[in-house]
């Protein structure tokens, strides 16, 4: 049995979650209960918990604390997160950081919740059944790819560190590093700009590292990086450039945001990743131009209620603008109507949400606004090519 900790502030919540589920009929004990983050910790100090169920809201420590805590002191303990649509963000970005799935709150029902506890449990028994050492995981990768960008030493264990963790086989040929950023970050809120930069970094991964290859990186929701290994053609001279000329413009027609980036040279030695990352971060960005004040106002507000009924006519009371000048604008800056550029971002989130959790598809089309999921199911063929279950199947 897999043991179970439930973190909720609301009483009422932990009974009714408590009595939803066979938990013996899903291998589970509920083992014990928390009000809150700190709470949450002295239970994993004395109880031997497996599995960890929190929400994302919390008085005092919320859950994304406690679920960054939890990885650094429980390596092993699986999180799910139940959340509500506001919190979606800050949940992905949490999801991306090793938890294991996340459930709507207020309409999580029996099915979805055994969904997320079954990608729990099966977690669980790879890894007791397949120890892997925890320098195998892609975050300590990540971490010593960090942590060599900014060195001015390098660790003394670096080079075994390099070689057990894979990057040897990748980077071994060489590589070529660039910094990208996005053009315009002005944004005053910051939950609006974090939600751009999130929404920036969704659709800079569906295009560096899924397509292309190598590791995409984060720094303080400022900028990426992305390390692109030299092996079959990739990083040759020249294919970076075209890369992000076709990266830019894609980003551009998709979401409305200009991309500002700066790349490195060839290098060959691992050593040299504090060279590449200052000599790419020093260079003067290459930018493809910035949309106006008025068209970046419009994308802010569509990018922080996406997943509300965002239209023409609200956008442009929002921003203090008439319709038509705004649609005319909006057309002459990005190169497609309205409609077309809200349809394209929502349909880029389908593919994360499709992807990345156990949402049926109808589901995803209601959280996304789409009362018809054969409507939506026909949007997203036409934006993919493919139906969204052959996109989750393949």
């Amino acid at each position: 049995m897999w043991n179970l900790l439930v973190v909720e502030d609301e009483t009422i919540v932990r009974l009714g979650l408590r009595y939803m589920l066979d938990w013996d009929g899903l291998g589970i004990s509920w083992k014990a209960e928390a009000a809150n983050g700190q709470e949450a910790l002295k239970a994993l100090a004395h109880e031997d918990i497996h599995i960890v169920m929190t929400d994302i809201r919390m008085p005092g420590m919320d859950g994304l604390e406690l679920a960054r805590r939890i990885k650094e002191q429980y390596s092993g303990v699986q999180i799910i997160f139940f959340s509500s649509f506001e919190d979606f963000p800050y949940v992905k970005e949490a999801v991306r950081i090793g938890v294991v799935d996340y459930l709507h709150k207020p309409t999580m029902d029996a099915e979805e919740i055994a969904a997320a506890l079954k990608k729990a449990t099966a977690a669980l028994e790879q890894l007791h059944q397949e120890p892997v050492p925890q320098a195998y995981t892609d975050k300590d990768r990540d971490h010593l790819v960090q942590l060599l960008l900014e060195a001015e030493v390098l660790p003394p264990d670096w080079a075994e560190r390099w070689q057990r963790l894979g990057l040897e086989a990748i980077y071994g040929q060489g590589y070529q590093l660039a910094v990208l950023r996005m053009a315009e970050n002005e944004t005053a809120e910051p939950q609006t700009a974090l939600a751009r930069f999130m929404s920036f970094r969704y659709f800079l991964e569906e295009y560096t590292s899924r397509e292309w290859g190598g590791i995409l990186l984060s720094r303080e929701h400022k900028e990426l990086v992305w390390l692109l290994p030299l092996d079959g053609g990739k990083a040759e001279a020249g294919a970076m450039q075209a890369y992000l000329d076709q990266l830019e413009q894609s980003l551009f027609k998709m979401l409305g945001i200009r991309l500002a980036y700066s790349y490195s040279m060839i290098h060959r030695r691992a050593e040299e990743l504090p060279e590449a990352y200052r000599g790419a971060a020093s260079r003067e960005p290459v930018s493809g131009g910035k949309l106006s004040g008025i068209i970046r106002l419009a994308t802010a507000y569509i990018d922080e209620h996406l997943l509300e009924d965002v239209t023409l006519a609200r956008t442009a009371e929002q921003i203090h603008v008439s319709v038509s000048h705004l649609s005319r604008l909006f057309l002459k800056e990005t190169g497609q109507h309205f409609n077309e550029y809200v349809t394209a971002k929502k349909m880029l989130l389908a593919r994360k949400l499709l992807r990345d959790s156990n949402r049926k598809v109808y589901e995803v089309a209601e959280e996304l606004g789409y009362a018809n999921p054969h409507y939506f199911s026909k949007l997203f063929k036409d934006d993919t090519g493919l139906t969204p279950l052959e996109f989750r199947n393949q």
